[in-house]
């Protein structure tokens, strides 16, 4: 398994809403920012959109054009800089419960295919923590990644037919687009780039991050890592730190404590989740978890019940409606 896919299976990525907007000019959508991650594939016409909170100036899209917004920004899509913008929430009322979100003047048509993510702990992931506020994959970028272009298609062609079982077929799709997006958006990445992205991409440094996610439990040391990936220790360490941002045993062992928590909200015994996580004894992973969240873990692990039993699991709605709050992720350069 690459590096991508080891740390894409700590980010419990799934997908939500869909929507499909046939919008005719004049027209404008402004949907609110939140814990969400938006995309929009426009299928057909052409729009304008801008990101909110950015210095980044309106973006050009136009026909086989994919964005992700993986921070939740909040962003406005319309036909032209100055035409009137509405809120979704407002389209989604109108619709009444129908797929489809109609808007706009009547003029040329627009439509676009929009949908959301959430992840599991964001805030803590360096994947997602190091991403731009705005993705943009044009058809020759996607083009570069098997199946990117197909799979999009795919999507649109769902949305009009509303067949039986689509949005099972929407949400699996989707998850994939997601992982295509990334992977079209770190192949186009400068070869001097630096950043948790270009860690991914360097075999040495990405094969010590795949090792760590995939052998969570094994004693790694900085030795035995640079010796896995063919470096010495020092250039190993110094690589390393350079491009992730922290040296390799902090963030194995922040890695480690993310997966117990994770493990003690599933309700895992301290014995099972110290072992599955290389700690040597319940007491060694106790006074690191201890450390790392200022509460020993079964004090923990009896919190994260209680507060489950104590309240209804929320259905995150599409940044489609509204959305928890504004992000705040910061981005790593």
């Amino acid at each position: 398994m690459d590096a991508l896919s080891d740390v894409l299976q700590a980010i419990r990525l799934a997908s939500n809403e869909f929507k499909r907007s046939e919008l005719s000019a004049p027209w404008g959508v402004r949907l609110k920012g939140g814990a969400l991650a938006g995309f929009h594939y426009v299928a057909r016409g052409s729009c304008w959109l801008t990101v909110e909170g950015t210095s980044a100036p309106a973006t050009a899209l136009s026909g086989g054009d994919l964005v992700l917004l993986p921070l939740g920004h909040a962003h406005t899509l319309r036909d032209r800089a100055k035409s009137p913008v509405r809120s979704i929430e407002a389209l989604i009322a109108e619709a009444g419960g129908e797929d489809v979100l109609r808007s706009g003047g009547g003029g040329a048509t627009t439509t676009v295919i929009s949908g959301c993510f959430t992840f599991e702990d964001r805030s803590r992931n360096p994947l997602l923590a190091s991403l731009s506020p705005l993705i943009h994959i044009t058809p020759d970028e996607g083009r570069a990644v098997p199946w990117l272009e197909q799979n999009l298609r795919f999507i649109a062609a769902e949305t009009a037919a509303s067949r039986p079982g689509s949005r099972v077929v929407l949400t699996r799709i989707a998850e994939v687009v997601f992982v295509q997006a990334l992977r079209a958006f770190i192949e186009r990445l400068p070869d001097d780039s630096e950043g948790f992205l270009r860690a991914l991409r360097e075999p040495h440094i990405g094969q010590a991050l795949g090792l760590m996610h995939r052998e969570l439990e094994h004693p790694w040391t900085v030795e035995t890592l640079a010796a896995r990936c063919g470096l010495s220790r020092s250039a190993f360490a110094e690589r390393f730190k350079q491009l992730v941002g922290e040296p390799p045993l902090g963030y194995l062992t922040r890695l480690r404590l993310e997966r117990a928590a994770e493990l003690l909200r599933a309700g895992s015994t301290l014995a099972d989740v110290a072992q599955r996580t290389g700690y040597s004894s319940e007491a060694a992973f106790s006074h690191a978890f201890r450390q790392w969240a200022g509460t020993p873990p079964g004090a923990y692990r009896k919190a994260q019940q209680r507060a489950r039993g104590a309240r209804p699991e929320s259905r995150a709605t599409a940044q489609l409606g509204a959305q928890a709050s504004e992000a705040t992720t910061p981005q790593r350069r």
